[in-house]
């Protein structure tokens, strides 16, 4: 086995679980037409947007500091934890240290393979042989194509390296990784063929990533379908990095070409775009990432291995949007109380960042044999534990039902307490005998709520949205039925009305749209925001209405 002293570049330190101490924690080819014009300076190929990134980079500093996060990467995120619990911010230390990433980009541009290498700490063989550890179906490997949503993870000890097996080449079992890492990395492969552009689209709004990592092939320059993925993660407000693959075998006009074109695309969304080649550059990006100005632009090879330690390096600093949200509550309820400011305001900011009321979007549902079905999803606010009473729904009819929690693991690993931020597993069964649950009973666009949650208010077959068109190949009117994805939701819906200085939209339109889901009532709340598509015409929305009907608790 290599030292550290000797391992080859690209390679991460290895730290095998066998050798941590529990009780040591010093081991430690369209876009949108409503888009803004870019900027008229465009920027070197060396030094993009220094100025701007440097200010905004100040400002989250300064942020920071008055919480007291100012220390070393480990200790600033300790840091963060203990201030947000300290003022009463309901977080989780060892949960919060789980950072989402999902994978977008045009087919053949690296994603599979970069993932596999980065979870096997082995580089790849130039055709393909780290993307064998990510694949789930024989037809991916036999195509070399993702056409599912893939789930790996990686992760590392308190100094900020990945914790890999002694054996090269071999990943890590989750059980093993989950208890040897101070931080998870959770990496979601999505695909990249427009045939699967749905699976793509459900993993962007159901799996509710921290970030989004567009990777673009730098011999392959920018894609139609890289355009699109790029769309749809700004329209969500989905933090972005985009990593420039492949530069081992680009030409160096055409990579130059490339990266031109990223950083024009970043600028029309308002974002920063800044070329990462240095670890100290990778630890100033990664502190921008939460605050969705700032974009890492990282030239790297699965091959050579350049450049992929500035990407872990990332992945170790940035911090997972739940914990973001805790840290900047930390520093309001401390400024709060510094200024002796209003206790009502403080109390505020502490209930917008961490509700009571549990909610937890469902992605995935199993029947396993002697235990009964088992419900998947990330937790997006409250906690709850082990024998609790939740609603599950909505169902068809939009009823909710009460369910018991029998049991729950995340990445194998029994759990007694579920928190914002993790993913997790759940084992159910019905409160109500006569109700038995079935496959008939779970559906796309269910979830798990607090039993104290009013969900006349929120449950409706009819909402109001404003809505932009990103492409459409005539016009948009009354009797239109898109496909709706918002968060694990993917139906049906038609459009009754449109507000707008016509009676139809075109491709840059903004209007007013009252959508009917044609199947079943679905869970929304203002201010949620959404995809809709049919073929290649897509736009984006947000909802700012529901028309809630008489919805009901069943077996109240």
């Amino acid at each position: 086995m290599e030292t550290p002293a000797t391992a080859p570049k690209g390679r991460a330190r290895i730290r095998d679980p066998s050798t941590l101490s529990s009780s040591n924690n010093n081991q430690e080819d369209h876009e949108p037409a409503a888009a803004a014009a870019p900027a008229k300076r465009e920027a070197s190929a060396d030094a993009p947007d220094e100025l701007s990134v440097k200010d905004h980079l100040a400002i989250l500093t300064l942020k920071q500091q008055h919480a007291g996060t100012s220390g070393g990467p480990a200790s600033a995120l300790d840091a963060t934890v203990d201030a947000a619990v300290e003022v009463g911010v309901d977080v989780d230390a060892d949960a919060l240290r789980t950072l989402r990433v999902a994978f977008v980009g045009n087919v053949d541009s690296g994603k599979s393979s970069l993932i596999g290498t980065l979870i096997k700490g082995e580089l790849d063989d130039g055709r393909g042989s780290s993307r064998q550890a990510v694949f789930r179906h024989q037809h991916e490997i036999t195509s070399g194509r993702t056409s599912s949503v893939a789930t790996a993870y990686m992760g590392f000890d308190a100094d900020g390296q990945q914790v890999l097996s002694r054996r090269a080449g071999r990943v890590l079992p989750w059980p093993e990784l989950a208890r040897a890492a101070r931080k998870r990395v959770q990496l979601i492969d999505l695909a990249g063929h427009e045939k699967y552009l749905k699976t793509t689209v459900f993993g962007l709004t159901g799996m509710q990533p921290d970030v989004v990592v567009v990777v673009v092939g730098a011999n392959m320059g920018v894609k139609r379908m890289t355009k699109e993925h790029l769309a749809i993660a700004v329209a969500l407000e989905l933090p972005l990095v985009v990593a420039l693959t492949k530069i081992d075998i680009a030409p160096k006009n055409v990579a130059k070409e490339t990266l031109q074109t990223i950083r024009q695309s970043l600028k029309r969304y308002g974002k920063m775009p800044m070329l990462v080649k240095t670890e100290e550059q990778a630890v100033t990006a990664a502190k921008g990432i939460p605050s969705n100005r700032i974009t890492p632009i990282l030239p790297l090879s699965n091959v050579t291995g350049d450049g992929l330690e500035n990407l872990r390096r990332i992945f170790f600093e940035a911090s997972p949007i739940a914990l973001f949200k805790a840290s900047l509550a930390a520093t309001t309820l401390r400024a709060s109380n510094q200024h002796q400011q209003s206790p009502a305001a403080a109390v505020a900011v502490a209930d917008s960042a961490a509700t009571d009321l549990v909610e937890m979007p469902i992605d995935e549902t199993f029947q396993v044999p002697g235990v009964g079905f088992i419900i998947a999803g990330t937790v997006v606010s409250g906690h709850f534990k082990v024998n609790d009473t939740l609603l599950l729904g909505p169902d068809y009819n939009g009823q909710f039902h009460k369910v018991i929690v029998r049991s729950m693991e995340s990445m194998y690993v029994q759990m007694k307490e579920a928190v914002p931020g993790q993913t997790v597993a759940v084992s159910i069964r019905s409160v109500n005998k006569k109700h038995v649950l079935s496959r008939q009973t779970f559906r796309k666009g269910m979830l798990l709520l607090s039993p104290q949650v009013n969900v006349a208010d929120y449950v409706s077959q009819v909402f109001e949205a404003r809505v932009v068109i990103l492409h459409h190949q005539t016009t948009v009117s009354v009797g239109y039925q898109p496909m709706i994805n918002c968060r694990t939701i993917r139906q049906t819906a038609e459009i009754v009305s449109i507000e707008s200085a016509q009676d139809v939209i075109r491709t840059g339109d903004r209007a007013l749209v009252r959508f009917r889901f044609i199947h079943a009532p679905e869970f929304l709340r203002k201010g949620m925001r959404f995809v809709f598509r049919d073929g290649q015409a897509k736009g984006i929305g947000k909802v700012v209405r529901i028309v809630p009907p008489a919805t009901t608790v069943a077996d109240a």
